[in-house]
């Protein structure tokens, strides 16, 4: 009973906590909103340059939840690896396979305990929509105080919708533009998934999109391209090298963007994006 009292003003707590405070500034029990709620006007010094220019932020979903194909049916196997190296308590990874070429994945667990800054961090993402997630310092609980707090985290929910995912540029883009096609876009894209080699997804793009057209990346020029209804836009470096991608949907006149972990934006013009990767040097419009 005296557990439950606790669990029960936690969740209050929650609603409550400065979203944003240091991990080493958790106490012990204290609910807070993790990785889909970490950017805040208020709080950020150093603005991107488009972000000056959004009309709106957040995680935008673009489908009705009915699909009339998958992104799963392009490739012909998923296997799951174990990296040496990497981060295997908050992480899975994978190989999606397709036509010999491989793009490699990694997808966050929805529930784990990780240790931060000689903090035991619990998160979990909530069962309710939109899934967002919830971290606590669990250091001096037990097992079942541990299981009860994470029980209460899997039904929590403080908005209607996400301020950010696990997502960086090229895997919203896609994402969007997926959804917004009713192609089913999981498991290999979700809002907990991202790609993990760079180099790969050249081969990625080309394998499950057309290329439309290749255009230099310079805002006199784009403002004349007449561009399909509805598009990803991949910014190329002089390297061939993918680094940044944008969906545009021409009924709205809209770019929906993703600053690298930075929360989604949308803009109504596509100069303000173009200025922030000077490295860029094409534009390459991939559609169906």
């Amino acid at each position: 009973m005296k557990f439950t009292i606790i669990i029960t003003t936690l969740l209050f707590m929650v609603c409550n906590s400065v979203q944003g405070q240091p991990i080493t500034e958790w106490k012990t029990g204290q609910i807070h909103e993790t990785g889909t709620n970490d950017f805040d006007y208020r709080h950020v010094r150093i603005t991107p340059q488009a972000y000056l220019h959004t009309i709106r932020i957040g995680v935008e979903s673009l489908g009705d939840g009915h699909y009339h194909d998958s992104l799963i049916s392009r490739f012909d196997k998923i296997v799951e690896y174990y990296p040496q190296i990497e981060d295997t308590v908050s992480n899975r990874y994978y190989h999606a396979i397709f036509n010999g070429d491989t793009l490699s994945y990694r997808e966050r667990k929805t529930i784990f305990i990780n240790t931060y800054l000689g903090r035991k961090i619990l998160e979990v993402e909530s069962l309710l929509s939109p899934h967002q997630r919830f971290g606590a310092n669990v250091y001096s609980l037990d097992t079942v105080q541990i299981t009860a707090l994470t029980d209460s985290m899997r039904y929590m929910k403080t908005y209607d919708s996400l301020l950010n995912n696990e997502q960086t540029c090229l895997f919203y883009a896609l994402n969007c533009f997926l959804d917004a096609n009713g192609i089913n876009p999981a498991p290999v894209i979700t809002r907990n998934t991202n790609f993990t080699n760079g180099n790969q997804l050249n081969a990625f793009f080309n394998h499950i999109l057309k290329l439309k057209a290749t255009y230099k990346c310079r805002y006199s020029v784009m403002k004349k391209a007449n561009l399909p209804d509805q598009c990803v836009i991949v910014f190329q470096d002089t390297d061939k090298q993918y680094i940044h991608a944008v969906y545009y949907r021409k009924d709205r006149n809209e770019y929906y963007t993703k600053n690298g972990f930075w929360c989604p934006a949308v803009l109504k013009s596509l100069r303000p994006i173009i200025k922030c990767y000077k490295q860029a040097d094409a534009l390459l419009i991939y559609s169906l």
